[in-house]
């Protein structure tokens, strides 16, 4: 009797070791915090494809979406710890805390990363009608007390980060603008209303490219190699940079023989032809590290933009 206890007992852990092998048997949900047809839907769709091909099951990306992407995280921070619910989100994720300090989730503490999966330099452009032709003209312009306009498509986004940043390491003041969008900012940049905006490469250069704006820098600590004559801020500012970036998270909790799982198929999705086409198009650099250097990474990230929001004392506008 004791012999046939054991062996149940043997069997039941054995059943129990491959099911938990079979991940993933069902599918996974992969929660945007933003609109459809955004820059972390335009890359999450074309992921989900790859990462289902490669797991064998569906991927169903859902936009729950929000200004700050706030909705989403909460969403996914408070489901099942079991690897079928994971966030796919940008930078906001995790400078949105500084702004809302009761925001109900903690970027570090209620997630388990799964990988940094991308990150992309932001460029400065003008509009036509500026007179400054290099940043170095628009810090000497700004130096002479002369009003300079900068266009916010969100006052709590990398770009409006990015901006308070070139401010504050040139010692100088701009006249903020804020937009609800990006789309009614490009508006005003291109007619001239404002003078200057710093937001993502993809938006920015088919305007650049149309002549309608000039490419003034670009926020890597290195050039952009889709932008290779395009300086960087960095050269006129040493130290300066600030990348919006992409996150694959799964809530608090998640086992992580299931994270490690998730990230090496989101490592083989974003390395297929169709992927690194699209990244190198828009001036996404591959990033696609390990879950425990994407979870440094988020505490470097998120220190380091939550000292400048309590230095400059920003505000949402």
């Amino acid at each position: 009797m004791k012999k046939k206890i054991i062996g149940a007992m043997m069997a039941a852990l054995l059943m129990g070791s491959a099911a938990r092998a079979e991940f993933p048997d069902k599918a996974i949900r992969i929660v945007v915090p933003f609109a459809a047809g955004g820059g972390v839907d335009t890359l999450a769709r074309p992921f989900a494809k790859e990462l289902g091909e490669i797991l064998g099951q569906s991927i169903v990306v859902e936009n729950k979406a929000s200004n700050t992407g706030q909705i989403g995280a909460i969403d996914v921070a408070r489901s099942t710890a079991d690897g079928y619910t994971l966030l796919l989100s940008s930078a906001a994720f995790g400078t949105t805390p500084a702004f809302y300090p009761q925001v109900p989730y903690d970027p570090i503490k209620d997630f388990s990363p799964v990988m940094i999966m991308a990150a992309a330099p932001q460029v400065l452009v003008a509009s036509n009608n500026f007179k400054a032709k290099s940043l170095q003209d628009v810090l000497a312009q700004a130096k002479q007390s002369d009003k300079i306009n900068f266009a916010l498509s969100a006052s709590t986004g990398i770009q409006a980060l990015a901006t308070a940043m070139l401010a504050k390491q040139a010692g100088v003041d701009f006249t903020k603008i804020p937009y609800k969008g990006a789309g009614a900012a490009f508006v005003d940049l291109i007619s001239g209303e404002v003078d200057l905006m710093i937001d993502n490469p993809a938006s920015s250069l088919v305007h650049v490219r149309s002549g309608k704006l000039r490419l003034l820098a670009t926020t890597g600590a290195k050039r952009m190699s889709i932008l290779p004559d395009v300086p960087t801020v960095a050269e006129t500012l040493p130290g300066f940079e600030a990348r919006n970036w992409f996150v694959l998270a799964a809530p608090a909790g998640t086992p992580p023989a299931v994270i490690d799982k998730l990230n090496a198929a989101a490592r083989t999705a974003l390395s297929t032809p169709a992927m690194k086409e699209m990244l190198a198009r828009d001036g996404v650099d591959l990033v696609a590290n390990s879950p425990a250097q994407a979870s440094e990474f988020l505490r470097a990230e998120a220190a380091k933009w939550g000292a400048l929001v309590k230095e400059s004392n920003l505000q949402v506008q």
